[in-house]
């Protein structure tokens, strides 16, 4: 049988426009990353070089993971905004969810 999953678009759009903000959010935090090293790079900076790397290396870090996170929660949700598949069977409707066959099962 080849179908087609279907979505619930309200679920999914709203939470395509959160993975939107988060990859947005992050990219701000490396942007933030990279004007402390820069100034300190260019000596206007009271912070020292070694400290400005090891700032840029944690807020880059974070901002890696904060977009792995969205990328997962937006995973998740699109999961659960899958409608279920109604299939007709002697006449009558019948309803199970959409569910991706588990390959380790026999």
């Amino acid at each position: 049988m080849n179908s087609k999953k279907e979505y619930d678009m309200a679920m999914l759009g709203k939470n395509l426009t959160g993975l939107s903000l988060r990859v947005v959010i992050s990219g701000y935090i490396v942007y933030l990353a990279w004007k402390i090293l820069s100034g300190s790079l260019d000596g206007t900076s009271p912070i020292p070089e070694w400290g400005s790397w090891l700032i840029f290396a944690a807020f880059t870090a974070a901002a890696v993971a904060f977009c792995a996170f969205a990328v997962r929660k937006y995973l998740d949700a699109r999961k659960a905004a899958a409608l279920p598949v109604v299939s007709q069977k002697d006449g009558k409707a019948v309803t199970f969810e959409a569910k991706e066959k588990d390959e380790t099962e026999n």
